[in-house]
């Protein structure tokens, strides 16, 4: 199908249920060349450049409980609500079976195992894109023999990044670093002023809908990219990670 806006947000949201396992070779300024492997809930196996090998299993971080509280005497507070994996959730699908509406962050755990920092939990459930994004020159494409969806974007205010502030956003802007702020007056003086990419050139994966490309476009050249090339999709790692 020719991508429309609507089209390439829905993508951005849809990744915890396009796939179940990648394969894929990775580079970016950090963590830089690399070969992984994900199995999803929660396996990945990551061959760096000189040959070792990293295994990370479970959920980068901890979640909180939810509790509601009555004020009624005597009242017994019911226990805490547990998330689901995305895989027993169900997302508000488009007519094409993109995801139209996801279900709130604190009912599922979407991430998958992090390696390096939050931009590679980020790349492979894009849904920071999928909101305050301005997107321009849209277009089908092809990435490593693959289609892609492709388009120019800038972060908007009210662009929530998975890990803003500067740290490790995709789309490396000021609205990413006022992600991490109420207002401009509550920024550190010394991370004033930066010099940030004109926009991204940003490729999604029609197949998975994870970034396989990330490249600032203008500005410093020390701003935060990234390259995916897709290997296989869905095949079966069970040895792998036996």
């Amino acid at each position: 199908m020719t991508p429309d806006r609507d089209s390439f947000l829905a993508l951005a949201r849809s990744s915890p249920w396009r796939w179940t396992t990648l394969h894929f070779v990775h580079r970016s300024g950090y963590p830089g060349a690399c070969e992984a492997w994900v199995r999803r809930p929660g396996d990945l196996l990551v061959r760096e450049a000189d040959g070792r090998e990293q295994r990370v299993s479970g959920l980068p971080y901890t979640r909180g409980d939810l509790v509601a509280v009555s004020a009624e005497p005597g009242a017994v507070p019911p226990a805490p609500l547990e998330p689901v994996l995305p895989h027993l959730a169900a997302p508000v699908l488009r007519p094409d079976g993109l995801v139209a509406e996801r279900p709130p962050s604190w009912q599922v755990d979407y991430d998958d195992p992090m390696y390096g920092n939050y931009g590679w939990v980020a790349m492979l459930d894009p849904v920071e894109l999928s909101d305050h994004v301005d997107v321009a020159n849209l277009r089908a494409d092809e990435v490593a023999g693959r289609p892609v969806w492709r388009a120019d974007l800038r972060a908007l205010p009210g662009y929530q990044p998975r890990c803003g502030g500067n740290c490790c956003e995709l789309l490396y802007s000021e609205a990413g670093l006022m992600s991490d702020f109420e207002g401009p007056d509550e920024v550190p003086e010394k991370w004033r002023g930066r010099s940030y990419p004109d926009h991204y050139d940003v490729a999604l994966d029609v197949q998975t809908g994870i970034v396989v490309r990330c490249l600032p476009v203008g500005g410093s050249d020390d701003a935060s990219w990234l390259e995916n090339d897709i290997v296989d999709v869905d095949t079966d790692l069970d040895d792998l990670f036996a």
